[in-house]
């Protein structure tokens, strides 16, 4: 709950700096994905499946359609994989939130250190997803025209609104 209710505090506020770069998006869309985005985790615990794809096809098995596509391509391995690499504000959005929360704001570098710590078998995929990580990061703060470090205060600053 923590890691879902971080990814929805840091994804809003990022739509909402692309929304002042006058970028049209629809915040509810990526509040509504930032929730959602790990539903299937216990199902594929449970029963295995493809994280991501499983909640996908959850959500569009509910009618929720347009949750599928930021859902599907949030995981990491997804930025290795280029017909499903996070494409559209709502993917790129949600998947630069995940890789800043952990249960607390983390760097990517700190948040992928922690994935490689979880899931050692995946530890060189998950090497490899570092730049594709960095560079969404770059893409967003180039839109919202802030350098990368100030994109990641402000992202972690709305993390830390948590407590106000």
């Amino acid at each position: 709950v923590i890691h879902s209710e971080g990814v929805r505090r840091v994804a809003v506020a990022a739509a909402g700096m692309v929304v002042e770069a006058g970028i049209p998006l629809d915040g509810r869309l990526v509040e509504a994905a930032a929730v959602l985005h790990d539903i299937d985790k216990a199902r594929i615990r449970r029963n295995r499946g493809e994280h991501g794809i499983v909640g996908a096809r959850m959500l569009t098995d509910m009618g929720y359609d347009e949750l599928a596509i930021p859902v599907a391509s949030h995981p990491i391995s997804r930025l290795l994989d280029e017909d499903r690499f996070p494409i559209g504000w709502p993917s790129v959005l949600l998947a630069v939130a995940d890789r800043h929360v952990a249960q607390e704001f983390v760097t990517i570098d700190g948040r992928l250190a922690d994935m490689i710590r979880r899931h050692p078998n995946h530890a060189q995929q998950i090497r490899a997803a570092a730049p594709a990580a960095h560079l969404l990061d770059a893409q967003l703060a180039e839109v919202v025209e802030l350098p990368v470090t100030d994109l990641v205060e402000r992202l972690r600053a709305a993390w830390e609104a948590k407590d106000r």
